[in-house]
């Protein structure tokens, strides 16, 4: 395998390289092409250029925001990369529109099979419309029709009085609509890919409530306009983008971390991300500065030369180049020990996992290697280098300041949380007997009539009083009261078999029993299992008119069939019940079936 790297000036410069690959077949070169200068005249004129001293060969170009030749950035030029492969064949494909992306994928996935390829380098056109188009349904739909293949690559990107211009080609054509790829396929073509993110997550974990596909509404129940000035005291209007996004929104999916950046702020508040979240997904800030970057930098860099790769692909983020200014450079850090290397910045980074599953990543620096070496190795993305980093002493102190605060704030964050979760256990219990409050028994039965509502499935209901219980308190006074009532209690807690299954303090000398998915039959069954089992404790009542013992008397109801009954009378229905057993006698049960054919 041979690369040669070159900012590109003129013809001269790509005849001594047509030169030097002579020896190479037409079909095995690769050139890829990373265009900082938006002129569309100079690109085609390049592009035919290309054609005629290099006919035969794969070409795939991009409009970059950003260019990277041997681990130096570079700006507003253009950088081409030769890639000559002994027994690898390289074939190129287009595809001229992102409207239908799934399609699209397809298609391009059928163009490209015939090679069996080993690795996909695809760059695609990312803003239609001014607006930026998520192109994991192209991934994904790409990766369906090849087997067991890495996709590497980017959107096309452009710089900021250029943003909106992009475009992607190949030999055959341009396009600012659509996706450009070359697909390579050898018998002895060794694939790596790597990633370097090193965004720290901070905070406490909140929760998505409100999101319509890319349109981010709430999270925890509030605007995410109330959430970035809680958090971070930032007010969030369309001139913050920059700030804002020096603390992106983390998530972790399929073990990965990544990081969501916002796109644009909408008059009512919600905020427009590049990827969509789904309601209920757990995301936190996160920050990094150069002391985080240049850790993980030295990291890539340490697993990239471990393998000794032939040429290694660049594929980094705008929105990271932005954040980090000038010292985007420590990112480069990471290849300046490779032989060769070129690349450019995206509008978001192609990347497959080791499981070989695409992502859609953003502001995080991908790395595509390749060799067909036979001592080069295929490593694990999962790799971890446990060794000291060697970090400047500038960015040592940074680094630890900033993780000494990271954690900080994640120590006071847990601590907090966990007191939250231990007041709102507290805030659900009764005092006395520690079973669930009354409070909490409404929450759970509208939340179980809703799920019977859905589902269909019977839905339980037990209420229970104990007979004569101010004659028990005026007899042996409240202490031994409160000591009867804990021991029901107990009784109650243990039948609760199932861990949907609760028991309640009503009220007073009252409790009640939700039993989901518990027909009649069943709850009848509980029901006098309860009443027996009080009975069996034997707790002394010479004030009782129906034993020497206290009892208790219990309504038992069941809803089937959907019945439309509202909450209320649900309960009403539940405690006429309850009145009839203590009416027919006490220490009884009384029972009823509620199905929809009942009147």
């Amino acid at each position: 395998m041979k690369c040669m790297n070159l900012v590109y000036k003129n013809a001269d410069d790509l005849m001594k390289i047509r030169d030097d690959l002579k020896g190479y077949l037409p079909g095995n070169i690769l050139i890829q092409v990373f265009c900082g200068i938006s002129d569309m005249d100079t690109v085609n004129r390049l592009r035919s250029l290309l054609c005629t001293l290099f006919a035969g060969s794969a070409v795939v170009g991009a409009s970059s925001a950003g260019e990277i030749l041997n681990a130096n950035v570079i700006e507003k030029s253009i950088v081409i990369s030769f890639t000559a492969f002994e027994k690898t064949r390289v074939v190129s494909a287009l595809v001229t529109q992102n409207d239908y992306l799934k399609a699209g994928g397809k298609d391009m996935g059928t163009a490209l099979n015939d090679n069996k390829p080993k690795a996909v380098i695809v760059f695609g056109c990312g803003l239609k419309d001014g607006n930026y188009v998520n192109a994991l349904p192209f991934l994904k739909a790409l990766n369906g029709k090849l087997d067991d293949v890495v996709i590497a690559g980017g959107q096309a990107g452009g710089y900021h009085e250029h943003a909106s211009q992009v475009f992607v080609f190949t030999e055959q054509d341009l396009t600012e609509h659509g996706f450009a790829a070359a697909a390579l396929s050898g018998p002895n073509l060794c694939v790596n890919t790597a990633y370097n993110l090193s965004w720290m997550p901070i905070g406490k974990k909140m929760a998505i409530t409100h999101v319509k596909g890319r349109r981010l509404y709430s999270i925890d129940h509030k605007s995410v306009k109330e959430i970035y000035l809680q958090y971070l005291g930032i007010e969030a209007q369309p001139s913050s983008l920059y700030l804002m996004n020096h603390f992106p929104l983390m998530i972790e999916r399929r073990r990965m971390h990544v990081t969501n950046p916002v796109l644009s702020v909408n008059p009512d508040g919600s905020f427009n991300v590049l990827e969509r979240f789904y309601a209920g997904e757990q995301v936190r800030f996160s920050y990094c500065d150069a002391g985080l970057q240049e850790e993980g930098a030295k990291r890539m860099g340490r697993k990239l030369a471990g393998y000794e790769p032939e040429a290694f692909f660049v594929y980094s983020c705008e929105s990271r180049k932005t954040v980090f200014e000038d010292d985007i450079v420590v990112d480069m850090t990471a290849i300046e020990n490779c032989p060769s290397s070129a690349g450019f910045f995206t509008f978001g980074e192609y990347y497959t996992d080791r499981n070989k599953v695409p992502r859609f990543l953003q502001q995080t620096m991908t790395v595509l290697a390749l060799s067909e070496s036979e001592t080069c190795k295929i490593f694990d993305e999962e790799e971890d280098f446990t060794e000291k980093v060697e970090l400047t002493e500038t960015n040592l102190r940074r680094f630890r300041l900033l993780k000494a605060m990271s954690h900080l704030v994640s120590s006071t964050t847990r601590e907090l949380e966990l007191k939250n979760r231990q007041l709102e256990k507290l805030a659900n219990k009764d005092g006395l007997t520690g079973l669930f409050n009354r409070r909490f028994f409404d929450d759970t039965l509208a939340h179980r009539m809703k799920e019977h509502s859905r589902s269909g499935a019977p839905l339980s209901l037990i209420l229970i009083d104990v007979d004569f219980f101010k004659q028990f308190n005026d007899h042996y006074g409240h202490v031994a009261g409160d000591d009867c009532l804990r021991r029901i209690s107990n009784l109650l807690q243990k039948q609760m078999n199932r861990s949907s299954d609760m028991a309640f303090r009503y009220g007073g000398e009252e409790f009640s029993c939700i039993l989901p998915a518990t027909a009649h039959p069943g709850a009848l069954q509980k029901a006098e299992t309860i009443r027996a089992g009080v009975e069996d404790l034997a707790i002394p009542h010479k004030t009782s008119q129906v034993a020497g013992f206290v009892t208790v008397s219990l309504g038992v109801i069941t809803l089937t069939d959907n019945r439309d009954i509202s909450l209320q009378e649900f309960a009403d229905a539940c405690d006429q019940l309850l009145y009839e057993a203590k009416h027919g006698g006490r220490n009884r049960l009384q029972g009823k079936n509620l199905s929809s054919h009942e009147a």
